[in-house]
């Protein structure tokens, strides 16, 4: 790992993939991904503002499209080519803000979990949940979310996130960007060939996937739409067929 919290697994000029990490974890979580992906992939991975080895800082989404787009330019540095960019949930929407705004960066974009406004009762419900998380105090915040990714996740991708640590202020700060981001002007925005991914019982993120999809798709973009199996953290469920869907993501992106 970089002292700017950007982790980098395999080298030379292998096609580039940036993997951005979802709200309150941190740029571990795709150990297990980069163990499957490399050495057919270069794969590197960012903490975002206020997460991992940056958690000392203040989570602003411009900030976290500043270190997104640090990590595309020393991706290409090392193997001359675009990468294609993943991110999961909050990762996601981080994707997009920079993609919007750096369209000729980057080949394409995998976007999971990531097809929702905060906003009405989902808003509030987020801002719960953030709160909560602060009163419970850095012990108990951080027992109580390894409880919850040993639960829902694999053994190998629960320790992968647990050991990152987990960003228990930025919760709440990146819940108000969210709140605050058009994150549906954003999609309307891109101009990278993007597919959406959302976990087929991820019904909170599933619910607004048409619109995301019909944004994209009205600026003349290639979009695409699928479903995998499991719940808003189906990459860290199975991270071989994550795995798989990021070798098809690729496979699938239009030639240089």
């Amino acid at each position: 790992m970089t002292g700017s919290g950007l982790r980098v697994f395999g080298g030379g000029t292998a096609a580039a993939v940036v993997m951005v990490h979802g709200i309150r974890v941190s740029s571990s979580m795709w150990l297990p991904h980069a163990r499957r992906l490399t050495p057919d992939f270069r794969v590197s991975a960012p903490d975002l503002p206020g997460h991992g080895a940056l958690r000392g800082g203040t989570f602003t989404l411009a900030a976290a499209v500043g270190e997104l787009d640090a990590a595309v330019a020393e991706a290409y540095r090392a193997t001359g080519r675009r990468p294609l960019v993943v991110g999961m949930s909050l990762g996601g929407f981080v994707a997009m803000a920079h993609a919007a705004a750096h369209p000729d960066l980057v080949r394409g974009l995998l976007v999971c979990g990531s097809t929702a406004r905060a906003r009405g009762l989902k808003a509030l419900a987020y801002t719960a949940a953030a709160r909560l998380d602060e009163r419970r105090g850095e012990e108990r915040g951080a027992a109580a979310n390894a409880r919850l990714f040993r639960r829902h996740t694999t053994p190998e991708c629960a320790e992968a996130v647990i050991a990152g640590g987990f960003a228990r202020h930025a919760f709440g700060q990146a819940v108000l960007e969210l709140r605050r981001v058009d994150v549906l002007g954003l999609a309307a925005r891109l101009r990278t060939p993007t597919r959406f991914v959302n976990g087929r019982r991820d019904l909170p993120f599933r619910l607004e996937e048409g619109a995301f999809l019909r944004a994209v798709r009205a600026a003349g973009t290639p979009a695409h739409l699928a479903h995998a199996p499991g719940s808003h953290l189906f990459p860290l469920q199975d991270p071989d067929a994550f795995a798989d869907l990021v070798r098809d993501a690729h496979a699938g992106l239009p030639a240089l």
